[in-house]
């Protein structure tokens, strides 16, 4: 019986103080090998959830709960899956469709590319062709500026992609809104800031010489080093060689056209756009004083918000009519330069004047 018992046991150990020692030394082990610990749990959380998640996105969702699903996925889902590079092919599924569906998965599918390592190829294509006049109007347009900006700001970006955002863009602000336009210039403000090699779209001189002759060396458009490399001489003087319907930026021709729109936008009816438009002339020439402009202040902008800034602004006190007639001796020639209007003379002759202080002096005696 007792050779039963000590089976692997010394004689100290058969005593109730040796069973105690060996009770003490193997409970704990058995408790252990029971309990997860905390990241074996939120390990198999993840695993569960993740599976859960992949499961839904399978069904045939409606249509108003997969763009909840999109617009919520980057904040609410991919911080918690176990893999989050396992959505790849739902997210570019959604983006391909193009559309407010593509905007709407574009945040998700950023976080996979510059966090996870996701590859995706046509990415700036698909980027490209989401710029139309509509997506200034969009319920997301917000969020959409501050990602287009953030996908523009790698300086791998080759030269005729930048350009070609950037000169597709240019165009655009001639049909959009007022804050569409606003946020336009500040985009292409930090486009020609991280990439100096477009600088050359502000101001192109068009090469009066034969094209031929112009690639004397023999040096081709078939054999240039990026697409729409060719001179700009091939075309015709005045005229813009961008093609803005082409959804290829390869093919746009965005490296031989020059962004005439930003000259007209001096005279634009808003005047933050204004504004902005002489701070990029003037940062281009002191690149070095200068930083990027933050897309993130004005992206949301709209009609609405403009009107409410504007009704809210304080402005100085309007002066008193005594001010007015001391300050302002001949209105015509404070509204008008005799240099605006080439022929016309914006002067009051000296019969006329003495008539008009006449007539303001009995009013005001009145």
């Amino acid at each position: 019986m007792s050779s039963t018992l000590s089976v692997g046991l010394s004689s100290k150990e058969i005593d109730g103080k040796g069973l105690k020692e060996v009770n003490q030394k193997n409970g704990p082990k058995k408790c252990n090998s029971d309990v997860l610990s905390t990241s074996q749990i939120a390990k198999k959380i993840k695993l569960k959830f993740t599976k859960a998640w992949l499961s839904f996105l399978r069904l045939h969702l409606p249509l108003d709960v997969y763009k909840e699903v999109l617009v919520g996925l980057h904040q609410t889902v991919i911080p918690y899956l176990s893999n989050p590079i396992m959505l790849c092919d739902f997210l570019t599924r959604s983006y391909d469709i193009g559309g407010v569906i593509s905007v709407m998965a574009l945040s998700s599918l950023y976080i996979l590319m510059t966090q996870h390592g996701l590859e995706y190829p046509n990415f700036y294509e698909k980027l490209y062709a989401l710029l139309v006049p509509s997506i200034f109007m969009a319920k997301h347009r917000a969020k959409f500026f501050e990602l287009l900006d953030s996908c523009l700001k790698s300086p791998l970006l080759p030269a005729y992609l930048a350009a070609a955002f950037t000169k597709k863009l240019s165009r655009l602000s001639l049909v959009v809104p007022p804050s569409g336009a606003w946020v336009i210039i500040v985009l292409i403000h930090n486009l020609l800031r991280r990439h100096p090699s477009i600088n050359f779209l502000v101001h192109k001189q068009t090469d009066e010489t034969d094209g031929d002759s112009s690639r004397g060396d023999g040096e081709s458009c078939e054999n240039a080093k990026e697409p729409d490399s060719c001179d700009m001489s091939n075309g015709k003087r005045g005229v813009d060689m961008f093609n803005f319907e082409e959804t290829d930026p390869a093919k746009s021709n965005a490296m031989r056209s020059s962004l005439w729109e930003i000259d007209t936008l001096r005279h634009h009816y808003f005047p933050d756009v204004n504004r902005v438009v002489s701070e990029l002339e003037r940062d281009l020439t002191v690149r070095a004083k200068t930083t990027e402009m933050a897309v993130k202040d004005i992206s949301g902008a709209s009609y609405a918000t403009i009107f409410n800034r504007e009704i809210t602004r304080h402005f100085k006190r309007a002066p008193t009519s005594n001010q007015v007639s001391t300050q302002v001796t001949n209105p015509i020639t404070a509204l008008f330069s005799n240099s605006d209007f080439p022929g016309w003379v914006f002067k009051l002759d000296e019969s006329e004047d003495d008539e008009k202080s006449t007539k303001r002096q009995r009013i005001e005696s009145y």
